[in-house]
């Protein structure tokens, strides 16, 4: 009956993920609630008899015996709501909220401390990202950014250096720190570098082609950041690890997506693409996650034997 099953998380793919697995869980919770409600309106509908007058002893008992089973399987869906409302799934989408909130509050925050320095920068709540102003951050083909590039890249680094540390474990936050939940910690920051749609033509300094133009990019992003305050090379997660990471994505992500080859080559659209962001990751109680869906697996196997 229910043929689709939620799988094990593989170890690589459990890293630094949290926004996937809530969607995963939410899906489920509204795909069984539908099932539900669609399932009860069908037992409803069998469940009416023909008048007594116009059945006959067997079938009575035969109907009997429907309602009987159909009451079972009743009870069945409504023990299996009440899981997905009190037991370790709705509770586990809850923290994924909460988690999602503290990290649209530290986009927020760091949005608001960059503004006092007059950079403006874009933040995308939904997903954790925070984009640099793009206008003259990169010449097309140069992996070093522009002076202006440098000194936003710089206060990017200074401000991440002053709100981070507000959302990591271990150590007593700073004063100015906002209150914070046990629950929703900072993971990783990524700092990622991206290239317009030209080409790179010929090797031009060891960098063959624009994946290895917008990992420099990124790379020398993460440079500046972590020589703009003593702080940020010492920034760590909840295992001990650095904070900052950084990735490379040539120009596989454009600001704008669905512009032809003719639109993409225009020269303000080449700007804009030309730019480095910053990606916020959250930390996923792993064995948490693995607990709830093995234990939905479970539930959805007992609720197929009973089906058959």
């Amino acid at each position: 009956m229910f043929a689709a099953r939620v799988h094990k998380i593989e170890e690589e793919e459990k890293k630094d993920v949290f926004a996937p697995v809530a969607d995963l869980m939410v899906g489920v919770v509204f795909i069984f609630i539908i099932m539900v409600l669609a399932l009860s309106l069908v037992m409803m509908e069998d469940a009416v008899p023909r008048p007594l007058y116009d059945q006959t002893a067997q079938e009575l008992k035969d109907v009997t015996a429907e309602r009987d089973a159909l009451k079972k399987r009743a009870d069945q869906f409504a023990e299996f709501v009440s899981y997905l409302k009190t037991g370790s799934v709705v509770p586990l989408l809850d923290r994924l909220a909460e988690a999602d909130a503290t990290r649209a509050k530290i986009l927020q925050m760091l949005k608001e401390r960059l503004a006092t320095q007059g950079v403006a920068v874009e933040a995308d709540f939904r997903s954790g990202v925070l984009r640099l102003p793009t206008g003259n951050l990169f010449e097309s083909g140069e992996a070093d950014p522009t002076p202006h590039g440098r000194e936003v890249i710089r206060l990017l680094g200074a401000a991440l250096a002053d709100t981070v540390p507000c959302f990591l474990p271990g150590a007593a936050p700073p004063p100015a720190c906002p209150p914070q939940s046990q629950g929703s910690v900072l993971n990783a920051v990524y700092i990622e570098g991206h290239t317009d749609a030209a080409p790179l033509r010929g090797v031009k300094e060891g960098l063959r082609d624009n994946w290895d133009l917008s990992a420099a990019r990124a790379i020398e992003a993460f440079r500046i950041v972590r020589d703009s305050d003593p702080r940020a090379p010492n920034l760590k997660n909840a295992e001990g690890k650095s904070l900052l990471g950084v990735s490379g994505y040539a120009d596989t992500r454009p600001v704008t997506e669905g512009l032809s080859d003719k639109q993409r080559a225009d020269k303000a659209v080449m700007e804009t693409d030309r730019r480095i962001e910053v990606r916020l990751i959250m930390a996923v109680n792993r064995d948490q996650v693995e607990k709830a869906l093995r234990e939905l697996n479970q539930r959805l196997e007992r609720l197929d034997a009973g089906a058959k």
